[in-house]
């Protein structure tokens, strides 16, 4: 019998996050004893979609084919043959062009790019989540701090219900409005809780079948129509059942006012919106029933992720808005490092945590910190939105959307992972976290 008693983590939040991180620690280390816990009742997700590029897939395949396996078994292409490697046939929303396409954007090395139902994806990764992990729900998180009662130095984690969890180390996936992020940096830090991009979206999931009905069988395939002000996103969903819809709108630098970052809204509300849109993405909002309006929302760029053996992860981390289609992809990215730094190999006791989450953070936060600022122009761009009211070329267009996705898709992260393990080895053997 092992003389040593098992480590024992917190994760904080059920989400994608949280549970690819549980799925990703328990293939990487038996030794770790793993509890989840969530706010909410059950697991829970938006009736949304989400997709990932290559460097998702990436993290997904390292940390366990299982992932992979169940995002494809429920992922949904482009259901043209022809289209499988173009990731969105991108075209004029407004004006004299209306309609008219602008460039057929294809995937590198024949990538074909997927989207799916973000509470499938879910489900299935629920389905992962090995037996011995626990998972309490109800437990909302209100503080975490060293237990001055315990010699071991356990973190005390308090939750709103007040009971309270002794732990060796903390890893907050909790999401866009993270507790753990401000508990982490402290109320005073500006970057403790999300702000508003100055852009909100409607999202909606329609039927196929209505919507090849409006606008012709080209809506099979990943569309995006970019107009003054806003743009708007289709992708099947549901092998093809399904139309996922999101139109973006800017704010014209009105400020969000309400206090729910998701507020019931109309079909003429979107209408009005878009009105200057052409025949085709006009028929596609018109039917849109009972919208919802979605204040986009993110982080500034955080100082740090980590805080002795407490860190963060995910949306937590480093939430963006969702124009250059990474937020959960980066997730991934993440889950996948931080456990390749949990090997048995590394944290011979709770001590090494603190160096497994200080380089996570090291590693981490300038990738994910570009992400941020990179997403916001990307999302400039797709509104054709240009200082001193100069108008965007096509050739703009085609030249800045691809350099900033082959930024979020062309990266090695075993590559990454193994730089980390030798800072990690390097800053044990020196006994310093940075």
């Amino acid at each position: 019998m092992d003389e040593h008693p098992p480590i024992t983590i917190a994760i904080i939040g059920a989400g994608i996050a949280g549970i690819t991180l549980a799925i990703a620690l328990s293939e990487h280390n038996p030794n770790l004893q793993l509890t989840i816990y969530e706010s909410r009742l059950r697991f829970s997700e938006i009736s949304a979609g989400v997709g990932f590029g290559p460097n998702a897939i990436q993290a997904m395949t390292l940390i366990s084919p299982k992932i992979t396996e169940a995002y494809e078994s429920i992922k949904t292409s482009n259901l043209w043959p022809e289209k499988s490697n173009v990731w969105y046939d991108v075209r004029w929303g407004d004006g004299p062009k209306a309609g008219e396409l602008i460039e057929e954007m294809k995937s590198e090395k024949g990538f074909t790019h997927c989207n799916a139902s973000r509470a499938q994806l879910l489900a299935k990764l629920v389905e992962l989540i090995p037996k011995k992990v626990k998972v309490c729900f109800g437990k909302r998180i209100i503080d975490v701090a060293a237990d001055e009662d315990d010699e071991s130095a356990k973190l005390r984690v308090r939750f709103e219900d007040q009971t309270d969890a002794f732990v060796d180390g903390v890893i907050g996936c909790d999401g866009i409005r993270s507790a753990c992020r401000r508990i982490l940096l402290g109320d005073e830090e500006p970057a403790s809780t999300a702000v508003y991009s100055g852009k909100y979206a409607y999202r909606k999931v329609v039927d196929m079948k209505k919507a090849i009905q409006a606008i012709g069988n080209e809506v099979e395939n990943r569309q995006m129509y970019l107009g003054h002000g806003g743009h708007l996103l289709t992708f099947p969903i549901r092998g093809g059942k399904a139309l996922n819809m999101v139109a973006f709108k800017d704010a014209d630098k009105a400020r969000w006012t309400q206090r729910q970052w998701v507020v019931p809204s109309s079909r003429q509300a979107i209408l009005k919106d878009f009105a200057g849109f052409g025949e085709k993405p006009h028929k596609l909002l018109e039917l849109i029933e009972d919208p919802e309006k979605w204040g986009l929302f993110d982080t500034l760029p955080a100082p740090t992720y980590a805080k002795d053996a407490f860190c963060i992860l995910g949306d937590a981390a480093h939430a963006t808005t969702p124009h250059l289609g990474a937020g959960a992809g980066f997730a991934m990215e993440d889950a996948h490092l931080l456990s390749g730094l949990m090997t048995p190999e590394l944290i011979k006791s709770p001590a090494d945590l603190k160096y497994a989450f200080r380089v996570f953070d090291e590693t981490r936060r300038p990738r994910c910190k570009d992400l941020i600022a990179k997403s916001r122009k990307q999302g400039q761009l797709l509104d054709l939105q240009k200082k001193a009211g100069s108008e965007i070329t096509e050739d703009e267009l085609r030249r800045c959307v691809t350099i900033n996705q082959k930024w979020v898709w062309e990266v090695d992260l075993s590559c990454m992972l193994e730089r980390a393990k030798v800072l990690m080895k390097s800053c044990k053997e020196a006994k310093q976290v940075y």
